[in-house]
């Protein structure tokens, strides 16, 4: 097994460390939710962007499975979700909205940083016609649209838990 493949099975023992020490067992539910939905939205986005020659992931995890769908199994179906679980079940609801606009940003940035070092000195990503304001963009928007989701899905939960059936 090559380094960039190391490092994808670090970052999924990493990802799984994460998933087990942070996300409440009283939230699994949530948690799947927000997983779920992600995906909804990142499978369509990885794929045009991966079609359109923009970004290629020469590396694979499971190269010989993933011939058809040549986006990234490992940042489109599994540590974007991740992210955006932590992101939603730590959001910062009650703050001000300077710290929920910090909030995004820097996880945003956090994440766009991660991806232009992987791209840079590994074999995972490279970027065509993309570049990393792209992908500061486009995980602002879709974790924005997954966080909306989110909340408009627990505040829809609560509202049908509180009726009287009687």
């Amino acid at each position: 097994m090559n380094t960039d493949r190391w490092i994808l099975v670090m970052i999924i023992v990493t990802s799984i460390i994460f998933l087990i020490k942070f996300v409440p067992l009283q939230k699994l539910r949530d948690a799947v939710i927000i997983f779920l939905s992600l995906q909804m939205l990142t499978w369509p986005l990885g794929l045009i962007a991966v079609e359109k020659k923009w970004i290629e992931y020469p590396v694979q995890l499971l190269p010989n499975e993933n011939q058809t769908n040549k986006s990234s199994l490992l940042f489109e179906y599994f540590l974007f979700p991740l992210l955006a679980i932590l992101f939603s079940l730590y959001y910062p609801k009650y703050k001000n909205k300077m710290v929920i606009v910090l909030y995004y940003l820097i996880i945003t940035g956090i994440f766009t940083i991660l991806e232009v070092v992987i791209e840079r000195y590994t074999d995972l990503v490279q970027y065509h016609t993309w570049r990393w304001y792209w992908t500061f963009i486009s995980v602002l928007i879709v974790l924005f649209i997954n966080h909306s989701y989110y909340s408009w899905y627990k505040k829809e939960l609560v509202a049908v838990s509180k009726v009287n059936y009687e």
